[in-house]
């Protein structure tokens, strides 16, 4: 029996001791965090790294090794990638528990922007803004000038996103870009602790970014200002060597802008080069993109073979993409409003507890966040309603309103020439004219007889809008009103109600329709349904 219990304590023992020389090292993990980023930046292909990522992660937490916080960082930076915004943020919110006095300020500043920008992407704004500021607050501490101006040019230029997400302070939009990309032309290319490539990826994802801000924030638009940007960035990936990941976005920005500039062969061009990189990185919010400027490109250029083939691949895609968004509802208001354990305990008891926590957190997050966007959507929808009910009365009495306004003559145009345009432009609206999709204030103010100096005035002092806020005012209010009264509206597609009503493009549809109610074409006809249709059982 002695000799029973010696055999065995002496297999313990070597199996402890086997167990000990086979735990992974510190070291080990550096060296393996380092070989992932070698590929990553080699190839632009995170989705293969993700499990590696998770797994050495997850080991470097469990033996409380410090090059946790840079793993985790590397994993949040390749979720983001992917769009994969609820992961992003529970990383962040396990990561927050690990920041210490050694922790390096450039990781937990990229960390905490990282987590704003995923917050703005799901529409916590509140909470975004909170962590760009936390962000901010880190970005002080850095003592590499090129550091500083590389993680400095990161913030600015996601910073600036919040601005557009918020739809407040358009103009930060661009400021901040500026910033991001003054920061980043600082960097030094001599013996610098930031690669030239790096560098060179900011200013072309910043000029980029600019590209898109003329194009479709400010108002009126600049065309020609954002093709400058454009093609400073197209240059730079011709003549240095930047990501794979950021190229095809730069591809994506400049089949955007030419599609939307009426140049269909340039916008297929691009398009298909960001294509071939999207095949080799695999990001399917780039693909659909692609997609959808191949179908309308070439449905332009009467191409219908070529365009009915992509608006296949295109529906595929977003029922795919729709799916996996349908699964990972409950993941994404989870990771926001659950609270961390700082230690996980291994028994059986705790583990159902956290699981049954998590569950009602994220049924009571899921539950807060419809009741209070459906609490606006019918608030913003009442408002439209009204406003339409207010409309249809004000056009039975409109001649008694046009003779009170006519007091209010520009000074710069005679009383007589006023009036005569502002019956024109009363016949212009009666006649539903606007809803041809020609329509410039070039060819209004020729069939009216009158300069484009003139009609613009009159317009903007009656109408208090310029002459395409002013036809996209018209436009929507004949839409809603279409939707508002006849049911058989209300079964037609977003583009043929965009082609209905006088756009050639239906995004820029949903975008004026959008701004000129606070309500997507979609949430206004289902909350139309919700309303005005006997619900049948």
């Amino acid at each position: 029996m002695r000799a029973y219990r010696s055999i065995l304590f002496l297999i313990i023992l070597h199996l402890f001791t086997l167990g000990k020389s086979q735990k992974i090292s510190e070291e080990q993990l550096k060296n393996e965090l380092q070989q992932i980023q070698d590929k990553i930046g080699s190839t632009s292909v995170v989705n293969t790294t993700i499990k590696q990522l998770e797994n050495i992660y997850r080991t470097a937490k469990e033996n409380k090794y410090n090059v946790a916080f840079p793993i985790g960082t590397e994993l949040m930076r390749t979720y983001s990638t992917l769009n994969n915004s609820e992961k992003v943020i529970e990383v962040a919110t396990d990561l927050e528990s690990h920041i210490n006095e050694d922790s390096s300020p450039q990781q937990v500043s990229n960390m905490y922007k990282m987590k704003a920008g995923s917050l703005g992407a799901l529409g916590f704004l509140e909470d975004s803004h909170k962590a760009y500021q936390s962000s901010k607050k880190y970005l002080g501490k850095i003592q590499d000038n090129d550091v500083r101006h590389y993680y400095s040019s990161l913030f600015y230029s996601n910073y600036s996103g919040y601005f557009d997400q918020s739809k407040k302070q358009p103009d930060s939009v661009r400021l901040y870009l500026i910033k991001g990309l003054e920061e980043a032309e600082k960097i030094s290319e001599k013996k610098s602790s930031i690669a030239p490539g790096k560098k060179y990826d900011l200013i072309v994802s910043i000029q980029a970014n600019l590209t898109l801000y003329y194009l479709w924030i400010i108002q009126p638009a600049q065309p020609r200002t954002a093709e400058t940007y454009l093609l400073k960035s197209l240059k730079i990936a011709e003549h240095r060597k930047i990501s794979s990941l950021n190229e095809m976005n730069l591809y994506r920005t400049a089949g955007d802008f030419y599609f939307e500039q009426k140049n269909n062969d340039k916008a297929i061009h691009y398009a298909q080069k960001g294509l071939e990189l999207e095949r080799k990185i695999s990001s399917p919010s780039g693909r659909e993109i692609f997609y959808e400027i191949l179908t309308e490109a070439y449905l332009a250029k009467n191409n219908t073979l070529e365009g009915k083939k992509y608006n296949q691949l295109l529906t595929k895609l977003r029922d795919s993409i729709r799916t996996v968004e349908k699964h990972s509802v409950n993941k994404v208001t989870t990771a926001i409003k659950k609270e961390k354990d700082k230690e996980k305990n291994s028994t059986l008891r705790n583990y159902l507890y956290i699981f049954f926590i998590l569950i009602i957190l994220g049924c009571g997050g899921i539950w807060y966040y419809w009741k209070s966007r459906n609490k606006i959507l019918q608030q913003r929808f009442q408002e439209l309603i009204t406003k339409i009910k207010h409309e249809s009365e004000n056009r039975q009495d409109g001649m008694e309103k046009h003779e009170e306004k006519a007091i209010k003559a520009p000074k710069t145009i005679a009383e007589e020439t006023v009036n005569q345009l502002l019956s024109k432009i009363s016949k212009f609206e009666k006649t539903e004219k606007y809803l041809k999709s020609d329509i410039t204030i070039a060819g209004m103010a020729s069939s009216f007889g009158t300069n484009t100096k003139y009609l613009s005035e009159v317009i903007k002092s009656y109408k208090n809008k310029n002459f395409n806020q002013y036809i996209n005012s018209l436009r929507v209010e004949y839409i809603t009103r279409k939707l508002y009264e006849d049911s058989v509206w209300r079964k037609y597609k977003i583009t043929s109600l965009a082609e209905l009503c006088g756009y050639a493009n239906h995004r820029v549809f949903q975008t004026a329709f959008k701004k000129e109610t606070g309500l997507t074409p979609s949430d206004f006809i289902i909350s139309l349904k919700k309303e005005t249709e006997p619900e049948t059982v």
